[in-house]
């Protein structure tokens, strides 16, 4: 049963055998050259709890030899430049891009790389906090004045490098306009973007409610 199976196709298998190995020789003898690609820098791996709080660029510019059919339209997706990001620490990392581990696809040879050294500066993360202040511009109605705003939370915590965190004191909700107003009202807003790096942990979104007086009620000291 085994020895049929084995021998089932047999002309297709030999056929198949004798493509595969013809390609190969096409390859092997095909013209060498060189070939600049740029590939993704990806940093995926880093530590738990830290955050990349510099510019390291966006590619590696990594170089080539093999025969031009496969070097000619390597995508860089096939270039895994493999950096070893697990024994990053806190603060200023300089990372190795090394010729001999840079993973490519049989038959290429990398050459070389650039840059040599990738700067990696991590910052542990933080939260902390803060309060939301709500904007308004305009003016209400005739005879009206604007008397005060709330939001509802009136605080969120926010989230990101501990330096940057530090720095928040508030979040902004998006302005409310409340040009020709004559009463009290209350509106869902976003809030504003607090930086690059620092997010708000949670909802974006918050009640506020603007109260309007004048129009014969008294004034609140």
């Amino acid at each position: 049963m085994m020895k049929e199976g084995l021998f089932r196709n047999l002309g297709l298998k030999l056929f198949s055998l004798c493509l595969a190995f013809a390609l190969w020789l096409v390859v092997a003898g095909e013209q060498r050259e060189d070939h600049t690609l740029k590939v993704p820098l990806k940093l995926t791996h880093l530590p738990e709890r830290m955050v990349l709080v510099n510019d390291p660029g966006d590619v590696v510019t990594v170089k080539l030899r093999g025969p031009k059919s496969l070097v000619g339209g390597l995508p860089p997706d096939e270039v895994n430049l493999n950096l070893e990001l697990s024994r990053l620490v806190e603060g200023e990392n300089l990372v190795g891009v090394r010729v001999e581990e840079i993973q490519v696809p049989r038959g290429v040879e990398v050459l070389q790389a650039s840059p040599k050294v990738v700067r990696l500066v991590l910052e542990s993360m933080a939260d902390r906090e803060v309060r939301v202040a709500a904007r308004v511009e305009g003016t209400p109605a005739a005879g009206h004045y604007f008397r005060r705003v709330s939001a509802r939370p009136d605080r969120v915590r926010v989230v990101g490098p501990k330096s940057e965190v530090r720095r928040v004191t508030r979040v902004y909700t998006a302005t409310i306009s409340i040009e020709g107003r004559s009463r009290d009202f209350a509106v869902w807003t976003t809030l504003e973007p607090v930086g690059k790096s620092v997010k708000v942990d949670g909802a974006d979104s918050v009640q506020v409610s603007v109260e309007i007086g004048g129009g014969g009620r008294r004034q609140s000291s």
